[in-house]
């Protein structure tokens, strides 16, 4: 009765490109790319399948009604924003488990709403939870394109056979391929129109983004202004702090020569 509650619901006109077998009598951790309000209402519908819900939006639980129906599925709480809380959910996910249950994860943290990454680095948690439980994993990726979503979910795979580093990456690989795919086939946008529409990329993706976010009256809170929700792989430096030394640059008679080329 609940999936039949979730496909009519449903916002968007579904397009289920692929979909492979899910295996049978086996421990499945479902791997979803994140990006729009609905996606893990799409998700499910997909699946076909119940699975328990990692889901790191407490407002979106507590102030919704889609909360309710979260609850009534089964759910995993987390606070995104404490790592304290992440690490509890995760004998909380092993636990539904091992009584029978299946696991849907957003692996990225939150919404991915970067510039250009496909799939941003990925939590180890969904690497630990099928390493403990012997599972499965099946990316899942969707894409928005007005009112049609199009989604694959693909060939589950065994990431046991590799190490913490390698099976995240493998893993994000497949997710990123997925949505990549998708985005070729399917966007039905183009440089060209939008550069003669007078728009940057830049603007049209921001424009792009508050569409998405106005959906979702509970994603912006100050908490997401304070703290980020994502992975921050601590080995990687990022464009802001490579270049934040040029903030303190005092130009001086010494080395004003060097703007000569830019003059």
């Amino acid at each position: 009765m609940m999936r039949l509650l979730l496909i009519i619901a449903n916002p968007y006109k579904l397009h289920i490109v692929r979909k492979a077998a899910i295996p049978k009598g086996k421990p499945v951790i479902y791997a979803s790319t994140h990006g729009f309000k609905d996606d893990i209402q799409i998700a499910y519908i997909l699946m076909n399948d119940h699975a328990y819900l990692q889901l790191g939006g407490l407002d979106h639980f507590f102030k919704s009604p889609q909360g309710i129906l979260a609850w009534l599925i089964g759910v995993v709480l987390v606070d995104r924003y404490d790592k304290n809380s992440r690490a509890a959910s995760l004998p909380k996910m092993k636990l539904a488990m091992q009584f029978g249950a299946n696991i849907l994860m957003f692996p990225e943290g939150a919404w991915n709403l970067t510039d250009s990454l496909l799939v941003r680095k990925l939590y180890s948690g969904v690497y630990r939870l099928a390493m403990s439980e012997n599972a499965l994993i099946i990316p899942i990726a969707t894409h928005i394109e007005n009112k049609n979503c199009y989604a694959i979910l693909d060939e589950p795979f065994d990431i046991s056979v590799y190490d913490k580093e390698r099976g995240l990456c493998v893993l994000r690989d497949k997710m990123g391929s997925l949505k990549f795919e998708l985005m070729e086939q399917y966007s039905s946008f183009s440089r060209n129109e939008l550069e003669s529409a007078g728009k940057s990329l830049k603007a049209a993706w921001e424009e792009q983004k508050e569409v998405l976010l106005y959906e979702s009256k509970h994603y912006r809170s100050k908490k997401h202004e304070l703290y980020t929700p994502y992975y921050i792989d601590k080995s990687i430096t990022v464009y802001a702090e490579a270049f934040a030394h040029l903030r303190d640059i005092k130009i001086t008679k010494d080395n004003a020569f060097l703007l000569r080329p830019v003059r």
